[in-house]
């Protein structure tokens, strides 16, 4: 007999957590099911504090790609719907070529289903799938529709990983701009301004004001580099540390949200993300409760993440989902206009879903707006800064002769 941790969400909604004893891991999800609530996590209780920190301190098996969970999954509910049986299917999954960098983990899949466990509980043992992930799955197996739960799950992930490369994709050439122009920059500083000292030293004083500056700058970097590196990762630990922190991350989210073009981004992303996790979830038979606190956990701002958990813990039975997301704040019209429309003809998930593609053509339009904002912009900054270094370089060379008379 052993004791396990566990986190569980209650009929209403809520999350709980507790401590029982039972003689497995299995033995304790049926257990957490027993008191009639839905399973999150479940982990043995005895671990020793040096293991934990060593787990921490060692990195872990890296996530897969979205992209490629999105394969996976797609494939499992083809082979499922083919009538294959599960441990079949789980092995033709694992042989197959778009799943080879996920054959250790889809392995452990198939050992724990061939020792009698659920295969929501079996993809939660491998530490590397998402609690909505395992949630939909789980439900799914309630219901009795895995393949179908399965295909919305793929067609999420593929939508969502669309939009991710979209983004990263949409960066790439600022990146680079951004990173020529800064190794020019410290090019001239480091290697061009230090072959003009001595020749600038014989002026003494007269040199131009902007001449003395560039100069001092380019002393700077040069005679102390290594500071400016141990400030610059000194600030970007204590600024993810300070992400950790829930007030901090509060106000930084919210600053996000109210910057004039990346906070509107930022809303949309997340409201697209919020209204097709949501609807995905509604529409496989989870409750609302239990599928608002799901789909906040999915979410990466903080300000709207705990305006959705608000809203699963204020909502009472028969209460409109519309009414408590207006009292929030957060969400814009259109997005509550759709969340009304689906309320008030039964069909809340279809309408959520209908919104979330709507929101996904319009992150594109932003993205493809804001680049070719910044594009010019940085190109323009960029230019100014290394032409006003050489342009006062210059100035300094054609003047000597005049400040020497």
């Amino acid at each position: 007999m052993a004791s396990f941790r566990y986190k569980a969400v209650t009929e209403s909604g809520a999350l709980t957590t507790g401590l029982l004893d039972a003689q497995s891991r299995a033995d304790a999800v049926a257990q957490i099911r027993a008191l009639g609530h839905l399973p999150v996590a479940a982990s043995p209780a005895s671990a020793a504090p040096w293991r934990t920190l060593l787990a921490r301190a060692i990195p872990q098996t890296a996530r897969p790609s979205a992209r490629a969970m999105a394969a996976a999954t797609q494939e499992l509910a083809a082979l499922l719907q083919a009538r294959l049986a599960l441990d079949r299917a789980l092995v033709i999954l694992g042989e197959l070529e778009e799943t080879r960098r996920l054959r250790a983990p889809l392995a452990a899949v198939l050992a724990s289903v061939r020792d009698g466990m659920s295969l929501a509980d079996a993809f939660e043992a491998t530490g590397i799938f998402s609690r909505a992930y395992i949630t939909m799955v789980r439900a799914g197996e309630t219901g009795g529709n895995l393949e179908v739960t399965l295909r919305a799950l793929a067609d999420y992930l593929a939508r969502a990983s669309a939009i991710r490369e979209t983004i990263i994709s949409a960066l790439v050439y600022p990146a680079i701009l951004l990173c020529t122009a800064g190794l020019s920059i410290v090019f001239i500083l480091m290697f061009v301004l230090p072959e003009f000292a001595p020749m600038f030293a014989e002026a003494g004083k007269a040199l131009p004001p902007s001449t003395r500056i560039v100069m001092a700058v380019g002393a700077f970097v040069t005679g102390y580099w290594w500071l400016i590196g141990v400030l610059a990762l000194a600030g970007f630990l204590l600024l993810r540390r300070a992400m950790k922190t829930p007030v901090f991350r509060h106000g930084w989210d919210r600053a996000v949200l109210r910057l004039p073009v990346l906070g509107g981004l930022v809303r949309k992303m997340e409201i697209e993300r919020f209204s097709r996790m949501l609807g995905t979830l509604l529409l496989n038979g989870v409750a609302l409760p239990q599928a608002l606190l799901i789909t906040r956990d999915t979410l990466g701002n903080s300000v709207i993440a705990g305006a959705v958990g608000e809203t699963a813990a204020r909502l009472k039975e028969g209460e409109p989902l519309v009414g408590r997301l207006q009292q929030t704040g957060v969400f814009p019209a259109v997005a509550l206009d759709f969340v009304r429309i689906g309320e008030e003809t039964g069909a809340l998930g279809e309408m959520l879903l209908k919104q979330a593609e709507l929101y996904e053509r319009e992150i594109r339009h932003a993205i493809d707006r804001l680049l070719a904002l910044i594009v010019p912009l940085l190109t323009v900054l960029m230019g100014l800064l290394v032409g006003g270094l050489i342009a006062s370089v210059l100035s300094a060379i054609l003047s000597i002769n005049d400040l020497a008379l």
